[in-house]
């Protein structure tokens, strides 16, 4: 636990302070005062607000900044980490798996997962079909063209991933994943959906 702490504690500072009053106050003059301020408080690594204390406001953030470059590598393609990752987990399951075991995996809602689903069948990625002994059922199989696909987009992906975990050193990137895991796993059952091994 020291150990994680002195890591996270050698982290490069979360972000810098916005130049958010610079347009407001370049009418009155204030604007190349506050353009100074801010690149001095970004050269300080100052945070904004108070809502850089929060960790559910990091997280969240970092989730939009993550969409944001997997797009850059993966949006050629009109891919979404979702759909991305969807394939990625019928992958896994090559006889297929039903909506709901999906939706686990995912760890997203049924009805969510579902429509996902159906995007992806017709980009001919998977196929569903109703599962045998269970006509409530559908099971969602990764096709030949989507197994061909997420070859092909790897590279791309992983090169988002990369990206977004540039910044940090070999060791603050273990300790990241290793804090996002105990996360995750303690608070499985809090999330719209809980995830689960099948």
């Amino acid at each position: 636990m020291d150990r994680m702490r002195n890591d996270l504690a050698r982290l490069p500072p979360l972000a810098s302070r916005q130049q958010g009053g610079g347009r407001k106050n370049a009418k009155n003059g204030k604007g190349a005062k506050n353009a100074k301020d801010a690149r001095h408080a970004l050269a300080a690594g100052a945070d904004p607000s108070r809502m850089w204390t929060r960790p559910g406001f990091l997280i969240r953030r970092l989730h939009q900044i993550h969409y944001g470059l997997f797009l850059d590598e993966c949006g050629h393609t009109t891919i979404t980490p979702l759909q991305f990752g969807m394939l990625t987990v019928l992958s896994e399951h090559p006889r297929g798996i039903d909506i709901g075991a999906l939706a686990f995996q995912m760890g997203t809602d049924r009805s969510n997962t579902a429509d996902v689903a159906r995007r992806l069948a017709r980009r001919g990625y998977i196929k569903q079909e109703t599962a045998r002994g269970d006509r409530r059922k559908v099971v969602s199989r990764i096709t030949k063209e989507g197994r061909t696909f997420l070859k092909k987009m790897e590279p791309s992906m992983q090169k988002s991933q990369e990206r977004l975990l540039r910044p940090l050193s070999s060791e603050q990137r273990l300790v990241l994943m290793a804090a996002m895991r105990i996360l995750v796993r303690t608070y499985n059952d809090k999330g719209r959906a809980k995830m689960t091994k099948l």
